[in-house]
């Protein structure tokens, strides 16, 4: 079975799910409703807090998301059916990640969206330093919620216990993504867009890689 029917597979259940579609309805109402909540941004365009709250809320749920889904399935003995099966493990996280993560990046899309257009709206022409701005906040969201999700995987292959697998993949996956932006917050000369792709993609890849090998070692 190939990545990309697990994938596909993996995409369908994950997108119908009930988490999917609070994020993908609530975020972007969150992005509407915002402007009303906290109307004096004092000069911060809407799309570039949204951003920010959006890589905390869909980072953390992705985690959960997927911390959650691999402890219950080995709970239930599913992977016992992959050793019969020509299936790669790696195959199987992979799979799960680009779904769910596919998933954040299209709230994310909707949302920060939405927001430019009621900056639009309420604040007229958008000069060229906010739409900069906006492009920095959905690189830095991006590279969080990987982290996160990442972090998931992780926990989701070492924790037995959904409670416990979720309650470690929030907590320190919220954590742990704060490493693509922090270092920007306080050295000017950090360029926030290179660093938070860099740093996104390593800390995602090593955290996949260390999964995938504890995942080929374990025994179901």
């Amino acid at each position: 079975m190939s990545l990309k029917i697990l994938f596909a597979d993996e995409l369908k259940g994950f997108y119908k799910s009930k988490v999917m579609i609070v994020l993908w309805v609530g975020l972007p109402l969150l992005s509407l409703l915002f402007h009303y909540i906290v109307p004096d941004t004092e000069g911060i365009p809407i799309s570039s807090i949204v951003a920010i709250i959006l890589s905390s809320i869909g980072g953390t749920l992705g985690s959960a998301m997927l911390s959650t889904s691999i402890a219950s399935e080995k709970m239930r003995h599913v992977y016992d059916l992959f050793l019969i099966r020509p299936v790669k493990r790696t195959s199987i996280l992979l799979a799960k990640f680009f779904s769910v993560y596919f998933c954040l990046i299209i709230a994310t899309g909707i949302s920060l969206t939405l927001g430019l257009i009621l900056d639009q709206i309420f604040i007229g022409n958008l000069p060229e330093f906010v739409l900069n701005q906006t492009i920095e906040s959905l690189t830095i969201s991006i590279a969080a919620m990987a982290i996160s999700c990442s972090i998931g995987i992780f926990f989701g292959i070492i924790v037995s216990s959904v409670p416990v697998a979720t309650i470690l993949s929030v907590y320190i996956g919220n954590q742990i993504s704060a490493i693509s932006i922090l270092p920007t917050l306080f050295l000017d000369f950090i360029d926030p867009i290179i660093f938070s792709l860099l740093v996104g993609s390593i800390a995602a890849v090593i955290m996949l890689t260390l999964s995938s090998v504890l995942f080929s070692r374990k025994q179901f």
